[in-house]
């Protein structure tokens, strides 16, 4: 009797649209810089699917949605020259179009949406080099990129999302090195809330849409300086909720069955594959691998469909144009 309840058990598993394991682990310390992944983090199912392959390869843009559609804001072209174009794709359609350019080219920036207007902020210049406080506000509706309300000082590869009434921007490399300072930007004006748990760049930053913004992996410096922290933000409270396996060159979306999602990342020696997803109660849950091993990609979730958009496959400078999918079953 006990063999065949457990075999139903299985059988009904394997009929879920995405199957996943919840797993509870003792954290990373503060001062590990590489980790081993989740303990018996294995999905049951498969997922991921493959999307629509995008007409150019790139990495390092800043990706956000809106309208429907997900926006992709300059970035790295595979010969290693910023760029000023803007890619946009629906969903719907599969079809990839051209949006406004940017005032200028720059990667390592990050974009967020307040449902009306996009948000590009920070990175650094193509023209330069150099990271940049300039943030230009773009509505589709008259389709031209206008200059907004400057950061308190430049910052690239930190990262950026809208909590529901404000946008938050964290992390990030500024004048004096890589920084943990967190901003809200609110009435038009950036002000300082607090800092994440310790400083990083290249992280990726996440919203429920209701108040909570999840900031998670990112890196102190070199590859080899990953770190793994979620610190969560709820009005201006910051706190380290869980601790992933230590990954940088990060993307994130939310999913409200799963929470915070942290894909891919970069290593010395390798790209990750790997998505690991926590709530706002510090659950884990560990999600089959992507398709395809990325980092410096693009993450977004439209009608209840996740995208993971391009990046490279290998650590440093390598740019693809593939997407993979997969459908959250919301």
């Amino acid at each position: 009797m006990l063999a065949r309840i457990l075999l139903l058990l299985i059988a009904l598993a394997i009929g879920v649209g995405v199957v996943v394991w919840v797993v509870r682990y003792q954290p990373f310390g503060p001062g590990d810089a590489l980790g081993s992944p989740l303990p018996s983090a294995h999905t049951a199912a498969a997922g991921w699917q493959a999307g629509p392959t995008a007409p150019f390869a790139r990495l390092e843009m800043a990706t956000a949605v809106l309208g429907g559609r997900i926006w992709m804001a300059g970035g790295f072209n595979p010969d290693g020259t910023a760029t000023d174009e803007v890619a946009i794709l629906d969903p719907g359609t599969g079809e990839w179009t051209d949006g406004p350019r940017l005032p200028a080219a720059v990667h390592h920036a990050a974009l967020a949406a307040d449902g009306d207007q996009l948000f590009l902020i920070g990175g650094y210049l193509g023209s330069t080099g150099e990271a940049t406080d300039r943030v230009h506000v773009l509505d589709p509706a008259d389709g031209v990129w206008e200059t907004g309300p400057s950061l308190p000082e430049p910052r690239a590869a930190g990262a950026a999302t809208h909590d529901g009434t404000r946008i938050v921007y964290g992390g990030g490399v500024g004048p004096d090195g890589v920084r943990d300072d967190v901003f809200v930007l609110a009435d038009d004006e950036w002000a300082l809330i607090g800092a994440l748990t310790r400083t990083r760049e290249h992280l990726a930053a996440t919203s429920d849409g209701e108040g909570r913004v999840w900031f998670m992996g990112g890196r102190q410096g070199g590859l080899d300086r990953n770190v793994g922290d979620v610190d969560l933000v709820e009005s201006s409270s910051i706190s380290l909720l869980a601790t992933l396996t230590p990954r940088g060159g990060v993307a994130a979306f939310f999913a409200p069955q799963l929470g915070a999602c942290l894909t891919g990342g970069e290593a010395p020696s390798f790209a990750f594959a790997t998505v690991e997803c926590v709530d706002a109660t510090g659950r884990v849950t560990a999600v089959q691998d992507m398709l395809q091993r990325r980092h410096g990609h693009g993450a977004a979730v439209i009608d209840g469909i996740a995208y993971l958009l391009l990046g490279g496959e290998e650590p440093g400078l390598s740019a693809s144009a593939t997407v993979d999918t997969l459908d959250l079953g919301e």
